[in-house]
């Protein structure tokens, strides 16, 4: 991601979201066009433009370069937005800033995933592509330099922006929690929420896009499609995208237990407290009602004392009910429904692009 968003960067443009998107379009017009020049001094323009292959292809490379400028801007504002919420000292919450930034922005990451892609095919037959590079002319020049190398670059920025957004998520619900439960609990998270969400929608447009696999298979009933690759794929997704989110709830379980047991302790202690308090007030009542002797007469000033402390236990009492109804009222997951709701239509996008395509296939034929 850090070589796409340096080379942006380094152009005079906004940093609005619709001239970005803008220039990273040009930038792929560009890139398409030295493919078309190749096809051109080789003679096979024609084959070239009339490829429909390159529409959902440069997608999901606009996809790709339109989610690093996106990726970039929100990923550091969301880890500082939930430091409040992280039980830890300054040195080991930038000690885990560090490695976010690092699995976010090093190059090392991106490099060896691209050099993985890139010689996956050279794992074949390798004369294939000497032929390809030496006797392909211009064609087989930028096919090697763009379709493979440029190719497997942008596949693997697409790819470790997933891994990059789903290890900041992990991390950070890893760490231990401070938070305040109440029925406003779950708006604490609501930045994480959003980077999960930014997540799935990557990845399920790329899975759509057909970067992941291709979506070129025929289907004949509704069950080739959930048959199909995407079914495994689409489980991913959405296991991926809601693990995080199960190790918060298991943290917000443990504080809510804690504090309900905490809160019963106290309640029956000072349930306790007042029944020894009320039980000793009518044993003098008793005293005086039967003519005790003068001792066991309780002067004012101990009536207003017993009568205050009662009151102070009361009280607590009270708002220790008031306390336990916010807790209990507390959400035990950092997620809602209408997240819950958007991740399932971002996990049936795959599905829909796959019977889009099938119904345009056969309209075409």
């Amino acid at each position: 991601m850090i070589w796409i968003e340096r080379f942006f960067n380094w152009l005079p443009i906004s940093k609005k979201l619709k001239v970005q998107i803008s220039a990273r379009l040009f930038f792929l017009f560009a890139v398409w066009l030295t493919g078309l020049a190749a096809f051109v001094l080789d003679g096979q323009a024609v084959q070239y433009t009339s490829n429909v292959l390159w529409i959902p292809l440069f997608g999901s490379y606009l996809l790709i370069l339109t989610g690093t400028f996106l990726i970039q801007n929100s990923l550091g504002d969301t880890v500082l937005s939930v430091r409040p919420l992280l039980n830890m000292d300054d040195s080991k919450f930038k000690k885990l800033l560090g490695r976010i930034e690092w699995y976010s922005y090093s190059f090392i990451p991106y490099l060896l995933l691209t050099l993985f892609l890139f010689a996956r095919p050279l794992s074949g037959d390798f004369t294939i592509v000497l032929r390809t590079l030496f006797e392909g002319g211009f064609v087989g020049i930028w096919t090697i330099c763009f379709f493979w190398f440029f190719s497997s670059l942008l596949s693997a920025t697409g790819i470790w922006i997933c891994v990059s957004i789903w290890l900041t998520t992990y991390l950070i619900s890893r760490q231990p929690i401070r938070v305040e439960l109440s029925p406003e609990t779950m708006k604490k998270f609501r930045g994480l929420t959003v980077l999960g969400l930014q997540f799935a929608a990557i990845y399920f447009l790329a899975v759509s896009f057909g970067v992941i696999f291709p979506l070129s298979q025929p289907i004949h009933l509704l069950t080739d499609v959930i048959m199909s690759p995407i079914l495994p794929f689409t489980a991913v997704g959405l296991v991926g995208v809601l693990l995080p989110f199960y190790n918060i709830h298991r943290t917000l379980l443990s504080l809510k237990k804690k504090e309900l047991s905490k809160i019963q302790s106290e309640f029956e202690h000072l349930e306790t407290t007042l029944d020894g308090i009320l039980t000793k007030t009518d044993d003098q009542l008793s005293d005086q009602s039967t003519g005790a002797r003068a001792r066991h007469i309780v002067s004012p000033e101990r009536s207003l004392e017993t009568l205050i402390t009662t009151g102070a236990i009361t009280l607590r009492i009270f708002n220790l009910q008031v306390r336990e109804r916010r807790i209990r009222a507390a959400q035990e997951w950092p997620i809602d429904i209408s997240f819950i709701s958007k991740l399932l239509g971002l996990g049936l996008t795959p599905v829909a692009a796959k019977i889009i395509q099938e119904i345009l296939s056969r309209l075409s034929s």
